[in-house]
């Protein structure tokens, strides 16, 4: 269900002192405070492994005001995979405790502001031919759906481009979707693969600061919803966010190679022509992607949106995803691979 999240809680100055005087870091050493969370994050990684300080900063106008912003990961919290909402008073617990730990007390958590949450579904994927497979058909899918846009490359720790070939990222200013191997992130960032890592293909959703912000408005599309955890440490919630952000990108439906889908197109109940028609529409994705139908013209094959959106209905009415296993698709690994694959993803 939840992944990590954000919190930021106003604090006294001195508590603001007491937090880095109890790790021996001096801040007046350093030029900027970034600098000294920086420092901080290193020691506290040690002793509390699931927390890490995202940024502290002054208040501008109320004297003697600091706001302190930390990340807590709730899978290593608990030390396992599956989280529940009856979870939530083990979190809360436990943040309580970090909070005592290094203020002497934890009623900052009654005062504390929600400013990201990042949602998960991890799917077992045993098979490495399978996995492998996957990422190459996630190719295939929209480079733009609802503001999100689809990264190809990024930077890594040390600023450094990287180009993404075991995961999928859409994002936006509010949200964003990343798709990834859990195990190929652990050994890209020097970290030990836990058993609940082993195999798993998560589905990430992350809802930003501005995304919060615009839900706990009462008008304009807000459905005030308050920036507490408790409000989104919610497994119906998670999947409705699921459905709305992840599924239209990934869609429903298995992956088949061509042969295999045109068996089920051909049994299914549809007209000929629709039949037809669909089959055309798959092969048009399978030679570009799943954008291409739309920006084709019309005297070229193309298709207008509500017939583009009326066979993806189709599609997902017959177990069949958009996307189809290339005929003859092979890699460094694997010289072949299987005309079937299940489609991960489930809400």
């Amino acid at each position: 269900m939840i992944h990590s999240f954000e919190l930021f809680n106003p604090i006294s100055s001195e508590d603001m002192q007491q937090l880095f005087s109890k790790y021996g870091i001096r801040v007046n050493k350093y030029r900027y405070i970034r600098a000294a969370v920086k420092e901080l994050n290193k020691e506290l990684k040690n002793n509390y492994p699931a927390y890490a300080i995202v940024r502290i900063w002054e208040d501008k106008y109320l004297d003697g005001i600091w706001y302190f912003q930390f990340k807590v990961d709730a899978v290593k919290v608990l030390n396992r995979g599956a989280i529940t909402d009856e979870d939530y008073e083990l979190i809360e617990l436990d943040i309580r405790k970090f909070l005592s730990g290094h203020f002497g007390y934890s009623y900052y958590f009654d005062y504390h502001t929600l400013t990201r949450v990042d949602y998960r579904i991890d799917v077992e994927v045993p098979n490495p031919q399978h996995r492998e497979l996957l990422f190459h058909l996630l190719e295939k899918y929209t480079s733009k759906y609802a503001y999100k846009e689809k990264i190809k490359w990024g930077k890594d720790e040390n600023d450094n481009p990287v180009k993404y070939e075991t995961s999928q990222y859409h994002k936006c200013n509010s949200t964003e979707l990343f798709i990834y191997s859990k195990e190929d992130e652990r050994i890209a960032k020097g970290e030990p693969i836990e058993s609940y890592d082993e195999n798993i293909i998560r589905y990430e959703l992350r809802l930003r600061n501005s995304h919060l912000n615009s839900m706990k408005r009462e008008d304009k599309g807000g459905k005030g919803r308050a920036k507490q955890l408790q409000t989104y440490f919610s497994k119906q919630l998670m999947k409705e966010y699921m459905i709305k952000h992840v599924l239209p990108i990934v869609h429903t439906g298995d992956y088949y190679k061509i042969s295999e889908a045109e068996k089920i197109i051909s049994n299914s109940s549809f007209s000929r022509r629709k039949k037809e028609s669909i089959r055309k529409f798959l092969v048009m994705i399978s030679n570009g992607n799943i954008d291409t139908p739309l920006k084709k013209l019309k005297e070229e094959g193309g298709i207008s949106r509500p017939t583009y959106r009326q066979y993806l209905q189709d599609l997902a009415s017959l177990g069949i995803n958009p996307i189809l296993i290339p005929k003859n698709f092979s890699t460094e690994n694997y010289t072949s691979f299987p005309s079937f694959l299940k489609n991960p993803f489930k809400t």
